[in-house]
């Protein structure tokens, strides 16, 4: 199939060309974990609906598509900026054939199709569903060595640059030995929210708002995926561009990327050890909520299309991520294995060699490298992730048995109540705000002897008594010594972190 171009404040108008038959926009996006029925965008075509999703078309026909959003997992057209992702804006009819674009613009674009002429092209539907498009008169491109870029209308730091470069290095040269001379771009854009970044084989896309801070670890994650997804995934996470893939090995896919993307900037020296042993602190702070009592890793991975992506404001009472879950158990796997004369980088190269893997690849290889029963960590309901941990770390929970109400607040507005806490007990629910304390209009809460609050919900003023109780212990310091701490850290003999979570 070909498509013509033309992009318009708020709309892109694409001029088709394929075959006359039934033509199929994606409902799932490569990389996402949710159902977006992203054809809710169509807005004008020639053709005839058969399905939510499906229309009959000629061999040629039109048809336009509202592009507002910000999201890099979808499209957006101003006047002076465009961004797509194939998916979110063009349908397929068979997977096999050659799928080609051109753009009516004299902007300069990026992209990793390959150029044919004035067209740019993919052997496939996959290939092309997986090269995203940018173009903007304010464009550019820079440089990270030969093979990396970024594209960006945005600036970035040098020193930024310099440490992504020693990233890249750690993960394509001591994890892979990778000789590839493929070209790689990061599509970044700043803007008023985040929405983190997207993986493809050959880039990533990645939006975050101007005071992002992770901002080292976002780009590690994302390029990470070009290994481990893209080239390493799950046996049974099959490409379907309409309708759910499910599988319990998320946990390895994101959980596990996401702890590369905190190990290697420590490794590389691009950030230091209390940053790294910070963050760790603030992952198992959130595991410490009753979500992990009620749900598994491998369930955690299985049930994201329905929990995870849909998650509210009382999601940590009801389950647990993936991603942090992921990190913490990679993290062990890491200590266990160093302990043994391995690391998760060898874990790596042996799934590496197999592609697509089970889980019993993943147990046989982490247990043969010296990670003692996997089974445990991933199955189990609440599993002895510190316990495992006090091995490597001395733990300790720095806000256990203060005085405790059990809520979170975002001003006013309460966002989180902890199951069976003093706030649970009370009658206290997310939403509620918190306009008066003790006879007093004050929302400046401290878990000081019985509290008369005075609560708005739902424009209705109701009083509640919360008697505080002792703190169960959610906030931790975290401190590291030893002989596998210095090969884990890559030669640092001694740091400290501490979570930071605010729970009143």
């Amino acid at each position: 199939m070909k498509f013509y171009i033309n992009s318009r404040n708020k709309y892109i108008e694409v001029f088709a060309e394929g075959k006359e038959g039934i033509i199929i926009f994606p409902t799932w996006i490569p990389g996402s974990y949710v159902i977006r029925d992203t054809e809710r965008y169509v807005v004008e075509i020639e053709g005839i609906r058969i399905g939510k999703n499906r229309f009959f078309v000629k061999d040629k026909f039109r048809y336009v598509i509202q592009s507002l959003s910000k999201d890099q997992r979808e499209a957006i057209s101003t006047s002076d900026y465009l961004f797509i992702n194939p998916p979110s804006v063009f349908p397929f009819q068979t997977i096999e054939e050659e799928y080609c674009v051109k753009i009516n613009t004299t902007w300069p674009i990026h992209t990793t199709l390959k150029k044919v002429g004035d067209w740019f092209c993919a052997d496939n539907y996959n290939e092309f569903a997986d090269s995203p498009i940018q173009a903007s008169p304010k464009l550019k491109l820079i440089e990270i060595d030969k093979k990396h870029k970024i594209s960006t209308i945005d600036e970035l730091d040098k020193s930024f640059i310099e440490s992504l470069e020693k990233c890249i290095f750690e993960i394509d040269q001591k994890i892979f030995s990778n000789s590839s001379t493929d070209e790689y771009i990061f599509f970044f854009r700043r803007s008023d929210i985040d929405l983190g970044g997207i993986e493809h084989e050959r880039s990533s896309s990645i939006v975050v708002s101007w005071n992002y801070k992770d901002l080292i670890r976002l780009f590690i994650h994302e390029y990470f995926h070009r290994y481990n997804v893209k080239k390493i995934r799950p046996k049974d996470l099959k490409i379907n561009y309409e309708s759910e893939t499910y599988t319990e090995l998320l946990w390895v896919a994101e959980g596990l990327t996401e702890y590369i993307a905190a190990v290697v900037p420590l490794r590389t020296r691009v950030v230091k050890v209390e940053e790294t042993l910070n963050y760790i602190a603030n992952t198992l702070a959130w595991l410490t909520f009753p979500g992990i009592r009620r749900m598994s890793l491998a369930e955690s991975s299985y049930t994201t299309w329905i929990k995870y992506y849909h998650r509210d404001n009382n999601f940590f009472n009801v389950g647990i991520s993936y991603y942090q879950l992921g990190l913490i158990v990679g993290l062990i796997m890491d200590l266990e294995m160093i302990e043994n004369g391995n690391s998760i980088y060898n874990f790596f190269r042996e799934l590496y060699k197999l592609g697509e893997y089970t889980y019993g690849n993943v147990r046989d290889i982490a247990e043969r490298l010296g990670v003692r029963n996997l089974d445990e960590l991933v199955f189990s309901k609440d599993p002895p992730i510190f316990n495992r941990l006090s091995r490597y770390f001395e733990l300790s929970f720095v806000d256990k048995g203060s005085p405790y109400c059990g809520l979170m607040l975002d001003n006013k507005k309460v966002t989180f109540v902890e199951d069976d806490s003093p706030a649970d007990k009370a009658g206290i629910i997310q939403g509620d705000e918190i306009i008066g304390i003790n006879g007093i209009s004050s929302n400046n809460l401290e878990c000081k002897g019985t509290l008369a609050l005075v609560i708005n919900r739902e424009g209705r003023l109701m009083e509640f008594t919360l008697k505080p109780s002792e703190n169960p212990g959610h906030n931790l310091a975290i401190k590291g010594s030893g002989q596998v701490f210095k090969k884990w850290s890559n030669g640092i003999e001694y740091g400290e972190g501490k979570s930071n979570i605010r729970i009143i």
